[in-house]
């Protein structure tokens, strides 16, 4: 994956990861732990833009402010037929904590009767300078098809 927007960090556990990325044809958010990595496909370039959007609108002052996605998918599960796998994925300023900015993995297991937690992946304090120089390079890469 050719990353385009990324937070990386590294704490006594490992190297900790948010990155969404070009992979083949599509487009793919990778939430990475020391122990464990998950992906999520886009649903087109769209999607990330406005990822790349929220980024450039996370406001200099403290103020609410959130953006979230929904993304899933169903794979093959043994025994069970498919299993549903779904995750957020949010760009903000946490209100109860001083209006730090944050970005935010959260993924969860369809597993029949029940939901399980997957991987939880939190960048608090990212470095936003260098997010929105990302956003505004991809922005500028890959701008809209009605706006060459």
């Amino acid at each position: 994956m050719d990353p385009i927007i990324s937070c990386r960090w590294q704490d006594r556990n490992g190297e900790w990861a948010l990155a969404v990325g070009h992979n083949g044809a599509g487009w793919e958010l990778l939430a990475s732990a020391p122990a464990w990595s998950e992906s999520f496909s886009f649903a087109n370039p769209d999607e990330v833009r406005r990822l790349a959007q929220a980024l450039l609108d996370l406001p200099a002052e403290p103020e609410p402010y959130e953006f979230e996605w929904q993304l899933s998918r169903t794979e093959p599960a043994p025994a069970k037929g498919e299993l549903t796998h779904f995750a957020t994925f949010a760009v903000g300023l946490d209100p109860t904590d001083g209006h730090r900015p944050y970005l935010a993995y959260q993924s969860y297991y369809d597993l029949g009767r029940v939901t399980g937690r997957g991987l939880e992946v939190i960048c608090e304090d990212p470095p936003v300078d260098h997010l929105r120089a990302q956003a505004h390079a991809f922005l500028t890469t890959f701008p809209t098809p009605d706006h060459p």
